[in-house]
């Protein structure tokens, strides 16, 4: 089930939260848990049924995991705690390593070899990430002592919570289980709702209006990599970047504002990324759930171990950043495509960092400059299929097809010039005019959870009026169902 879809909108949302309340009203509030976490599981099987039972079969066993840790913490003999944490760490990890990563490491070791293994054909079942590095999480906390709370009903939710679930943000077990214990939480309050509410209509708004306008032309573009010059290669990539930008800013705003609906406060998952003067400040900005939970589960460890004979260096700190960094590029996917990424994000650490630290030259508005480069250039792998497509991208990004220019300058040359450099065609399909304000959005617009602090500071009719417009004219736009980018990952 899509957020984007009329079966959300005008069905299983609506519902879910008349039940929620309704039950959180009564007596037996604790109820409201029961019916939301059973909600978020039919939400989770409408996509694929097939895999709902992996769903609560992961639920299940890190929850026994996690009892175990808890129970066995504040005890002398701490072997069984470990053991248990460090079987749940690795089943986790062996479940997403299976369904993510198992067909690209056997044809990778076929080509290696030349060996013939038969490939799994496993499908990627939705939000594994997600769930599975949540878990990973929680048994952290739970081994650390930061959490202590455990009921399966509220487990099962935290784990499941329906906003969260396909593509983040990545939830932290203690908040969500202080939250989901809270019964004056379960109650409707009209400003969460309002709040809410809008800020889960400008993320569809993003979605629907302009992440959708350039689903058309990326999709020519990098199909047709090898044959787009100059100025078409670089406008499939940004298309891309701004479809990709708005697709999952959109979902992080709609994810925050159905949890906030319901009184629950989740990560803020997106600030400002292209305002970034640096590859560790653009992940501090994109996606910062993911980068907090590297940063935590692989950067911290890195770096304590390699400090624990001598004094923490330099080095230490940019080999643990650079490791954290290809990781994170990693765990978007599998193929050598992501393998570039991940390489292009450790390289761009390395070099900011390293330039940071010997308090070279570099002005703010430079580093800026130098980052999105750097973004646009490493996501093109983000986006080509494989390693051709990515080639013949970059390609055209320098020109090596042909490097037209613009009609638009090439009318205000000279006719001499004009026969040595012919005019570009651009792109077909090409949204112009959605691409310029998609631009100007970026750079001057606050972002939609600034937007919602500001009307909730300053409540206004118009606002709503306003809202309740724009929810009717990106409804109308809904003409097909389109999957969030982030759901492949």
């Amino acid at each position: 089930m899509l957020f984007n879809s009329y079966i959300f909108l005008f069905a299983f949302l609506p519902v879910t939260l008349t039940g929620y309340f309704l039950l959180g009203s009564t007596r037996r509030s604790g109820l409201a848990n029961v019916w939301l976490a059973l909600a978020s599981l039919f939400f989770y099987g409408w996509w694929n049924i097939h895999y709902l039972p992996l769903l609560i079969g992961s639920i299940v066993c890190n929850y026994i995991l996690t009892g175990l840790v808890l129970r066995f913490r504040g005890q002398e003999r701490r072997t069984p705690q470990r053991i248990a944490f460090w079987l749940g760490i690795a089943l986790n990890l062996a479940l997403l390593g299976y369904y993510k990563y198992a067909d690209f490491l056997l044809g990778a070791m076929n080509d290696a070899f030349g060996t013939h293994l038969p490939l799994l054909d496993v499908i990627l079942p939705l939000g594994i990430s997600f769930f599975t590095i949540t878990q990973i999480l929680a048994l952290i906390d739970c081994h650390e002592g930061v959490a202590k709370e455990h009921g399966f009903v509220n487990y099962a939710l935290f784990v499941s919570f329906f906003p969260h679930l396909m593509a983040g943000p990545i939830l932290y077990h203690r908040p969500m289980m202080q939250q989901l214990a809270n019964a004056a939480l379960r109650r409707p309050q009209a400003k969460n709702l309002a709040m809410g509410a809008s800020l889960f209509i400008l993320g569809l708004a993003k979605k629907l209006l302009i992440a959708d306008s350039f689903i058309a032309p990326v999709a020519w573009g990098f199909s047709h990599a090898a044959t787009l010059d100059f100025v078409q290669g670089w406008q499939a990539v940004l298309c891309y970047m701004m479809q990709l930008y708005f697709d999952f800013s959109g979902y992080s705003d709609m994810a925050v504002g159905l949890a906030r609906m319901m009184n629950i406060e989740i990560p803020i998952n997106f600030r400002h990324p292209f305002h970034a003067t640096s590859v560790a400040n653009f992940w501090q900005r994109w996606h910062i759930s993911l980068t907090n939970a590297i940063t935590a589960c692989v950067y911290m460890p890195i770096v304590r171990s390699l400090g624990k004979a001598r004094k923490i260096s330099f080095g230490h700190t940019l080999f643990a950043a650079s490791v954290a960094f290809f990781l994170v590029g990693i765990w978007h996917g599998a193929g050598w495509n992501f393998v570039v990424f991940a390489l292009l994000q450790s390289i761009g650490i390395v070099v900011s960092q390293s330039w940071k630290h010997y308090h070279l030259p570099m002005t703010p508005w430079l580093a800026r400059l130098l980052t999105i480069l750097l973004v646009f250039i490493s996501f093109v792998s983000f986006r080509s299929p494989d390693l051709v497509t990515m080639r013949a991208m970059f390609g055209a990004m320098i020109g090596h097809h042909a490097f037209l220019l613009p009609a638009l300058v090439t009318d205000e040359l000279n006719p001499y010039l004009v026969t040595k450099l012919a005019a570009s065609a651009g792109l077909p399909g090409l949204p112009l005019e959605m691409l310029v304000l998609a631009l100007l959005l970026v750079i001057f617009s606050p972002d939609a959870n600034e937007i919602v602090r500001r009307i909730e500071q300053h409540p206004r009719v118009i606002y709503a009026i306003l809202l309740a417009v724009l929810f009717v004219v990106s409804v109308l736009h809904l003409t097909q169902e389109t999957i969030f980018l982030y759901f492949q990952f």
